[in-house]
């Protein structure tokens, strides 16, 4: 990791560490900004962001002159503190395509069936909400189905971050036109103007909330392909919904690490962390904060525990849970969640990122510039896992 260099490359120069990384943030004027780099087969373009913006938002988050001049304190004690921070820009919502099926049967409820796959990140959740949010119902009366072949055809799976992005949008558009047939039909059945009417709580009903209403399970209803009021229309309320993109889009955020070094034995202890993470715009909050605290404890196994190690003959010697090691709830430090939603990103209407990989990307990068300023080494830290080995080389090196 590029972070990993960053500090003893400042403290060479001279230059504060946050000082620094701020010289280097491209502005949110110069947005969308090309790379001359491609990944997942799509070329690299920076969608928006203000990254300067995100970084001023935690160090306020975190209180970080109040943070220094404590860890100064506690070192002046004679306590082996520091703080670390690195700054990260993911890449997600890959397309190139995704689609739903939408319908609303006769009872009112509604169905969108999705070849996006569930992980346990809430794929359930978040489709609902922009199914109903999109279409005027209550959340509770939409069903999501994944995981059946037999019910749609194509599906793209859950990876890069895509889902939310990817089918959520198809999702919306979906669910736009299922609620633009229901006005329609409303509107004639009615004898109201298409432009009065909206789809509010499951009904269409007008704007200004006078005269009669039409729940969306009648309006169903009167397209079932035996009805007398269907006329030239397609059986159903019922829309496809596709959603195609040729770029991904790239949320970022800052980590910031507090660690307490034991130099007897070379024993990492964090003591606080803060993930901040602009989205674009968060769905569902809650979720965010949940995939971001099980990226945390997945980095925090990467940064410090976790490695598969060989023998001089290639024999792997990391073979059981004795060998490789893994953290537990004891590990995992108390940590804050900032949420940002400053730069949408104009590639699709709902300004959605992804936010799957958030949690786990720069962990590595704080928690070494953590123990850099800890030992007072910038730099030290070039390999992960920092185990306790390590770190007491780093440490007898240099001289601590």
């Amino acid at each position: 990791m590029e972070e990993f260099v960053v500090d003893g490359e400042d403290a060479a120069l001279g230059i504060d560490r946050v000082e620094a990384r701020r010289r280097n943030l491209i502005g949110k004027e110069a947005m969308p900004y090309k790379r001359p780099l491609a990944t997942l087969g799509t070329e690299i373009v920076l969608d928006s962001g203000d990254y300067a913006g995100l970084l001023d938002k935690t160090l306020r988050a975190v209180g970080w002159s109040a943070l220094e001049d404590e860890l100064r304190r506690r070192r002046a004690a004679g306590e082996c503190v520091g703080a670390g921070l690195a700054f990260f820009v993911e890449k997600t919502g890959l397309g190139p395509v995704d689609g739903v099926k939408l319908a609303v049967d006769t009872s009112g409820f509604v169905e969108v069936v999705t070849g996006a796959a569930s992980l346990g990140q809430g794929v359930e959740t978040v489709v609902a909400q922009i199914c109903a949010d999109a279409l005027g119902v209550d959340y509770r009366r939409v069903r999501v189905v994944h995981g059946r072949t037999d019910r749609i055809a194509f599906g793209m799976g859950a990876f890069a971050s895509r889902v939310t992005v990817m089918t959520g949008e198809a999702t919306r558009r979906a669910a736009a036109a299922v609620k633009a047939k229901a006005v329609e039909v409303a509107a004639e059945l009615l004898q109201q103007s298409a432009d009065a009417l909206d789809v509010v709580d499951g009904k269409v009903l007008r704007r200004d909330g006078a005269g009669p209403s039409m729940s969306l399970a009648d309006i169903a209803k009167a397209l079932e392909p035996t009805s007398k009021l269907i006329g030239a229309r397609a059986p159903g309320l019922a829309a496809d919904g596709w959603f195609h993109s040729d770029h991904m889009n790239y949320p970022y955020g800052v980590h910031i690490a507090v660690a307490r070094v034991d130099r007897l034995t070379g024993e990492v202890a964090l003591e606080r962390y803060l993930m901040a993470y602009d989205i674009g715009r968060a769905v569902n909050p809650t979720l965010v904060e949940g995939q971001l605290a099980g990226g945390l404890a997945q980095g925090i196994g990467g940064a410090l525990y976790e490695e598969f190690l060989y023998d001089e003959r290639g024999e792997p010697l990391s073979t059981s849970f004795a060998d490789y090691l893994m953290p537990t709830a004891r590990e995992l430090p108390a940590f804050d969640v900032l949420i940002s939603e400053d730069a949408p990103s104009p590639l699709n209407p709902l300004g959605l990122k992804g936010a799957g990989e958030g949690g786990v990307n720069p962990v590595g990068a704080a928690i070494a510039s953590a123990i850099d300023d800890a030992i007072g080494i910038p730099g030290a830290i070039t390999r992960l896992p920092v185990t306790p080995q390590r770190l007491r080389t780093i440490l007898r090196r240099g001289g601590g």
